[in-house]
C-alpha cells in the first residue's frame, strides 16, 4: 500500500478474494450506498481503481475477514523468550484489526519499547531516530524536552495527567497507542506498593479503555514482572507465540504449568491462544516441533508466523505483511492466522484442545 491508497487488485489480495469477484461485491455495494465509490487515478501509462487510507475501515468492514467483536476484548502479547515474533503478531493484529474498522488501542508494557517503535511513535528508545533528529539540527536539550513530552502509564499513575493525554493517535484513524517511556521501570517498582497491586492495570486502564475501544492490545516484556501481571488479570486472552526451536520447546511445559498456577491463584478463566513460530518450511527440526505443539497444546492455531525476511521488511516500514505485500505466500498466512484469531475474539469459540490438555486445564 502507497502512503495513502491501496488499489482495488491489491485489495482483492489482502482479503484474499478473487479480483473479480470482489469487484463485483464493491459495486453493489456502491450502488447501494453502503460503502464510498472507488476513484480512478492515473499510475504511469495505465489507470487504476483505489481507495484511500481513510476509507478502507468501511470498505474492509464489509468485506474484509475480521469482524467486530460481540464486547471490546483485551489481549495480552506475551511469552517468558525473546526474538519469538510477540511484537509482530501484535503489530499484525493491531493494523490489520484497525484497517478492517474496528478501534484499537495498543498498550505498550514492554520495557524495550518494541511495540512503540513498530508503530513509528519510538523517539524514547530508537537510537536511530533519535540520532536522525540531531543530525536534522535538533540539539540535545530540544530532543530532551521532545521526550519528556511524551507522557506515558508512569505520569498516569503519579496523577500529573489524564488517561487521554497518554493516547496517541497514529496514521490510521482508528488505531491508537499509550506508548512505553523509559519511566515504565519506576512504575513496575511502584505497584509492588499498592494494597490491589495485580489489579491497577484493569482498573484504571484496561476498563475504561473498553469504554471506547473494541480491542486493547498489551504487548509485554519477555519477562514476568508486575506489569505482565496486571495485563494478564485484566485480559480476556493470552496470545502467546510458540517458537519452533528447541530451546522454546523445552521451556513450554515449565511456562504453560505456570500460567496454570498463576490462573488459579488468581482466580482467572483467561482464554489462551498459541501461536507457532520462527518455523521455516526445510527446516526438519522446526516442522517436526511445529507439528507437536500441533497434536499436544492446547489452543494452538492452525497457521503460525514463519521465518521470513518479507515480516522483517514490513516492520521495518512500521505496517503488517498484509500491507507491505499482500500477494506473498507469508502474508497470506498471516490472514489465514489472523482470521483465526479474529474468530475466537468475535465468537468466543475455543480452538481444538487434545485431551491431555483439556484436563490438565480443568
Amino acid at each position: 500500500m502507497s502512503d495513502q491508497k491501496m488499489s482495488l487488485k491489491k485489495l482483492a489480495d489482502f482479503v484474499g478474494s478473487d479480483y473479480q469477484l470482489l469487484l463485483v461485491k464493491l459495486d453493489e455495494l456502491i450502488e447501494h450506498k453502503i460503502i464510498p465509490p472507488y476513484q480512478k487515478i492515473k499510475q504511469g501509462v495505465s489507470w487504476q481503481n483505489v481507495y484511500s487510507k481513510d476509507e478502507l475501515p468501511l470498505v474492509l468492514s464489509k468485506v474484509g475477514f475480521l469482524k467486530k467483536t460481540k464486547r471490546p476484548m483485551a489481549v495480552t502479547v506475551f511469552t517468558t523468550k525473546g526474538g519469538v515474533l510477540k511484537t509482530t503478531l501484535g503489530l499484525n493484529l493491531a493494523r490489520v484489526a484497525a484497517l478492517h474498522g474496528l478501534s484499537v488501542c495498543v498498550v505498550g508494557l514492554d520495557m524495550q519499547g518494541d511495540m512503540t517503535n513498530a508503530l513509528g511513535a519510538g523517539i524514547n528508545c530508537d537510537d536511530q531516530a533519535q540520532e536522525e533528529m540531531l543530525a536534522k539540527g535538533m540539539n540535545i536539550n530540544q530532543l530532551a524536552n521532545k521526550i519528556d513530552s511524551n507522557k506515558g502509564l508512569y505520569d498516569y499513575y503519579k496523577g500529573d495527567v489524564k488517561i487521554d493525554d497518554i493516547i496517541q493517535s497514529t496514521d490510521l484513524e482508528n488505531l491508537f497507542l499509550i506508548p512505553e517511556t523509559p519511566e515504565l521501570v519506576a512504575l513496575n517498582d511502584h505497584l509492588g506498593n499498592l494494597n490491589r497491586r495485580e489489579y491497577w492495570l484493569s482498573e484504571k486502564i484496561i476498563r475504561p479503555l473498553k469504554t471506547h475501544f473494541d480491542l486493547i492490545i498489551m504487548d509485554c516484556s519477555p519477562n514476568w514482572n508486575r506489569l505482565t501481571t496486571n495485563a494478564l488479570v485484566g485480559s480476556d486472552v493470552l496470545l502467546s507465540p510458540l517458537e519452533c526451536k528447541i530451546n522454546n520447546f523445552r521451556n513450554y511445559k515449565e511456562f504453560s504449568q505456570f500460567l496454570r498456577e498463576f490462573q488459579r491463584d488468581m482466580n482467572l478463566a483467561l482464554k489462551t491462544i498459541f501461536v507457532p513460530t520462527r518455523f521455516v518450511t526445510n527446516r526438519r527440526l522446526g516442522l517436526e516441533i511445529k507439528k507437536w505443539y500441533e497434536e499436544n497444546v492446547s489452543g494452538i492455531t492452525k497457521f503460525g508466523v514463519p521465518e521470513c525476511v518479507l515480516g522483517e521488511e514490513a516492520s521495518a516500514l512500521n505496517i503488517s505483511v498484509l500491507e507491505h505485500a499482500p500477494n506473498k505466500l507469508q502474508a497470506q498466512e498471516m490472514r489465514l492466522l489472523l482470521t483465526e484469531i479474529g474468530s475466537f475474539l468475535t465468537d468466543g469459540l475455543s480452538l481444538e484442545i487434545s485431551s491431555t490438555d483439556q484436563a490438565q486445564w480443568s
